[in-house]
């Protein structure tokens, strides 16, 4: 979401404006409410840890660990943007939390942030010159032969060269310069390294798939998705390369699976709604978008998703409320603009559609 940067701080604002308005535990509980946080995280209860942690922040609004936290569960339940706030106050709180910081960077290069996700993950090199993910995030956000040049001078200072990270960066690289050959070569010199890292198979699914090797995709892929955990994009990436082509009832399976384990998860809720969609179940898709909302009702990227499919459904009115009230929280925003010119016209209301265009 590229076109949301300039309302990530109006959505800090309004964050952090909540937690702080919020009554206030006494001190002394402070310790427990944080242990109890901390258990409820570590056994992957993140809604219940999400909550203490709050408490936290409502006695000691300077608490780093409950920032940090807080941001790994939004980063962790698929929800980047929802992630951001709270881990760029860590970076305000503890500067020299690189893992917290490298979060950030990930973050920022999900949502399209990919010049404040490049700068982010230089900072970091600059000080912790071996930090595998802020390595990676630099390596994917080169675009342009300059930005290409200074990655690849960054990661010859990279100290783990005997690492998947060192060339899975080396692959995004290659590809980057359309060196395809280049790029299946460092990714296994990657599996050599390490034959489990889930990131390297996804790197050979990408492979594959450019080389029009459906067969071979799906083998990486699903080798991805069983080395990784329950909330990752390995598996939601599987189920839909599945879905995609013609084995809808096994990513259907593999699907309910990741909600019915991590019920928090919100890709795993939106893949479903978008196989439902395909198949014009239209209330189904709706309805397993509720529960997303539940958790999160203002995500920009699922409010879209939930106006196409009022749209496909014939219900134009509820789609262009849906935009317009994105549109009052994001306001200029292009994608919601144009999303919300297509509900107009659909309504059969050119002049409004020309105005949002």
């Amino acid at each position: 979401m590229q076109t949301l940067r300039n309302s990530i701080p109006k959505v800090i604002t309004l964050l952090f404006v909540g937690v702080i308005a919020c009554s206030c535990p006494a001190a002394g509980q402070k310790s427990r409410v944080l242990e109890r946080a901390d258990r409820y995280f570590a056994s992957g209860e993140y809604d219940k840890a999400k909550i203490e942690y709050l408490n936290v922040l409502r006695a000691d609004q300077q608490n780093a660990t409950a920032f940090q936290q807080l941001g790994i569960i939004w980063f962790e339940q698929g929800d980047p943007f929802r992630a951001i706030p709270f881990l760029l106050k860590v970076r305000e709180l503890a500067p020299q939390n690189f893992a917290a910081r490298a979060k950030l960077a990930l973050s920022l290069i999900v949502i399209g942030q990919r010049a404040e996700a490049r700068k982010e993950a230089l900072s970091i090199l600059q000080q912790d010159a071996g930090n595998a993910e802020a390595i990676l995030v630099l390596a994917d956000s080169s675009q342009s032969k300059e930005e290409i040049a200074a990655t690849e001078e960054q990661l010859q200072k990279f100290p783990q060269r005997s690492t998947a990270a060192f060339h899975l960066a080396s692959a995004s690289l290659a590809l980057r310069k359309g060196n395809l050959e280049g790029a299946s070569d460092e990714v296994q010199k990657a599996l050599t390294m390490e034959p489990k890292s889930r990131q390297a198979h996804l790197a050979m699914a990408s492979i594959f798939e450019l080389q029009k090797d459906l067969d071979h995709t799906r083998l990486e892929l699903k080798s991805a998705a069983d080395l990784a955990p329950v909330r990752s994009v390995e598996r939601i990436k599987y189920a839909d390369f599945q879905a995609a082509n013609g084995a809808t009832g096994e990513a259907k399976a593999s699907l309910q699976e990741i909600t019915q384990k991590a019920p928090d998860y919100f890709p795993g809720w939106l893949s479903l709604a978008q196989i439902a969609l395909r198949e014009e179940k239209y209330d189904e898709s709706l309805s397993l978008l509720e529960n997303i909302f539940s958790r999160d009702p203002n995500d920009p990227d699922v409010r879209i998703f939930q106006a196409e499919v009022l749209l496909a459904k014939g219900d134009t009115k509820k789609a262009v409320e849906v935009l317009e009230r994105l549109d009052q929280t994001y306001p200029d925003t292009a994608l919601i603009r144009y999303q919300l010119a297509r509900a107009y016209l659909q309504n059969n209301n050119t002049n409004q559609a020309k105005v949002a265009l």
